[in-house]
């Protein structure tokens, strides 16, 4: 590899630039050319996709996107649009980590620059999501409620234990979403308390959520739970946490190459709006598609 491009929002503080800097000092150290290997610091998320999508239109070889789920959401994305000519390099700096760490990405800086300089690609599969993308996870009710008010400050200060923060409020508020989830072989209409669609195995943090699904089998695993008590939901925490709702018989699964999310009432207090990889998304409806081994990604031997 030649050309590199190192992503990262300038807005986000010292740490970051720090960041940058070290990972492109470690390139330079171990034989790429420092005018081959640049610094690109976007403005917004908007630009961040749009300087993506270039850096894949131009075919740069290397594109290290540094930040959280939210911040690969838009550097992966446009790499996508952009034609996926560049090969992602990760090397995990924000407070969840979901992608990296369900693609078995090491969490400390010096293994996880050593992962990109001797590991292999491996393409992984990405979602469609109305006008933008999904890398990790879409999540309704529950636990995108849980997480609405989790400040960036309390991730990076508490990691996933921020999440708990208002679990025990969320879960004592009892809501549930009437929605029509409409794939190739399913048509449910029901009032669920959660969905939960995921690509990989890792959701908010914790690893084997989801142990069934795999980052490049053309499919997304889709949870939704009906009622379930506030007590009951307690006793499961356990279960959640591990990924086994086999217990939980009020929680149903079922996989799709894609999706159609629709609300079952067109008042705006009826319809719930989603969070996908971690940040605010739409509204429903939401229509999602699966695209089978859209990325090239580098990940340990």
């Amino acid at each position: 590899m030649k050309t590199v491009h190192i992503f990262y929002n300038p807005n986000s503080g010292k740490p970051e630039n720090d960041l940058a800097e070290k990972v492109k000092h470690y390139l330079i150290q171990n034989g790429f050319s420092e005018d081959k290997v640049r610094i690109i610091t976007p403005k917004n998320a908007d630009q961040a996709f749009q300087l993506a999508k270039k850096s894949s239109q131009d075919h740069i070889d290397l594109v290290i996107p540094l930040g959280g789920d939210g911040t690969l959401n838009k550097i992966i994305g446009g790499v996508y649009e952009g034609g996926a000519h560049s090969v992602i390099g990760l090397v995990p700096s924000g407070t969840v980590n979901n992608f990296a760490k369900a693609l078995n990405i090491p969490l400390q800086l010096t293994d996880a620059l050593e992962t990109i300089l001797s590991g292999t690609i491996k393409k992984v599969d990405i979602c469609k999501v109305n006008k933008g993308y999904m890398i990790s996870s879409l999540t309704l009710g529950l636990l995108a409620d849980i997480a609405a008010n989790v400040t960036t400050e309390e991730k990076r200060k508490f990691g996933p234990l921020a999440f708990l923060k208002d679990s025990i409020k969320v879960l004592k508020r009892d809501r549930t979403y009437a929605i029509s989830l409409i794939s190739h072989h399913h048509v449910l209409h029901l009032k669920t308390k959660f969905l939960l669609i995921t690509t990989t195995n890792t959701i908010a943090g914790f690893p084997s959520f989801s142990p069934g699904a795999q980052a490049d089998d053309g499919l997304c695993q889709v949870y939704t739970m009906n009622r379930l008590s506030f007590l009951k939901c307690l006793r499961h925490i356990r279960d959640f946490r591990q990924g086994d709702f086999s217990k939980v018989k009020e929680i149903s699964h079922f996989q799709a190459d894609s999706l159609k999310l629709l609300p079952q009432y067109q008042r705006q207090s009826a319809i719930p709006r989603t969070r996908i990889d971690g940040d605010k998304a739409d509204n429903l409806p939401i229509e999602l598609k699966v695209i089978p081994k859209a990325i090239s990604i580098i990940v340990s031997q």
